[in-house]
């Protein structure tokens, strides 16, 4: 699907120089919401969801490349993949397009720049974020990580033998999807990764995140709401639910769990997706106060956060 007419790119410099490629789609003067990719993937996923017309007319959407993946730079030194140059790629992208609160909305790994935007940026940077089967921090991933995909992991960061390589991305791939054998070739292909080396995988995973600057966020009041399937390749039979991991943290706090759907929500069920991004972005967006975003008052007394279970079939 060709981009819409509102639609502008950007090619961007990051505070050490590497190279950021973003790109914007809707009204400036609608709420803003920053969407990211998960690992070895680009925006270029959601180029089907961002031209749904309730998306252009609701939000203004940014996407951006993280460094290392798709049309940004790839740089091939530990020093390159610190924390702190992952939340100046996110100021950068903010200063670009005048981004103002933003509702950061992550897609796997991409959920994890949450953890670098609120460990360097200042505490009001963000009105909330969204997780898209999202990964907090890369110290987590052993245990939120389906056992077959732990197993295939080695073989994505290892230089020794293509074969491995292609068996372990054919796993990662299959795995995004509730029903890999029902999607067609042309997404599967879209979706194994973007020339993403061994040796950038390995970095991307290895570098070091301050998660204790997120559950510090999060008990402050800072919103979280949690997409989460329920036939996810990528979780199942894991140690740790995401629900496990974040909702002892935040105090504003809410998972919406899809039945039957995997990892790929924004192909699985792009309309719920679009609709929960606008519903939240609009609860929670340019304000400066997070304290009660989800508890409401019933009868005097408050009540906890409404946890959703959606049955889409």
């Amino acid at each position: 699907m060709p981009r819409p007419s509102s639609t502008t790119t950007k090619i961007l410099r990051s505070t050490d120089g590497t190279s950021i490629f973003a790109e914007a789609t809707g009204n400036p003067g609608n709420l803003h919401l920053v969407l990211l990719s998960g690992l070895t993937l680009s925006g270029c996923v959601f180029d089907d969801m961002c031209a749904d017309q309730r998306l252009l007319e609701s939000l203004y959407v940014v996407r951006y490349d993280i460094r290392g993946h798709g049309r940004s730079g790839k740089p091939n030194t530990a020093e390159a993949y610190e924390s702190k140059l992952f939340a100046d790629d996110f100021r950068t992208v903010m200063d670009a397009f005048a981004l103002k609160k933003p509702v950061l909305a992550g897609w796997s790994m991409g959920a994890a720049v949450a953890t670098d935007v609120v460990t360097h940026l200042p505490p009001d940077t963000l009105s909330g974020i969204i997780y898209l089967s999202g990964v907090p921090a890369t110290s987590v991933v052993g245990e939120m990580a389906a056992p077959p995909l732990v197993a295939a992991l080695p073989g994505l960061i290892s230089n020794e033998s293509v074969s491995e390589y292609q068996a372990a991305a054919t796993v990662f791939t299959d795995r995004l999807f509730a029903q890999p054998d029902a999607v067609p070739f042309a997404v599967r292909a879209l979706h194994i990764g973007h020339s993403l080396t061994p040796d950038i995988m390995r970095l991307s995973l290895n570098r070091q995140m301050d998660i204790d600057s997120l559950w510090k966020a999060g008990q402050e009041g800072l919103p979280l709401l949690v997409v989460q399937g329920t036939k996810d390749g990528h979780r199942e039979g894991s140690a740790k639910s995401v629900d496990e991991v974040m909702r002892p943290h935040f105090k504003n706090y809410e998972i919406v769990w899809l039945e039957g759907r995997g990892h790929a929500l924004h192909f699985e069920c792009p309309d719920e997706i679009v609709g929960l991004m606008i519903s939240f972005t609009k609860k929670v967006g340019g304000k400066t106060n997070f304290e009660s975003v989800f508890s409401r008052k019933v009868g005097g007394k408050t009540v906890e956060p409404m946890y959703h279970y959606f049955d889409l079939f």
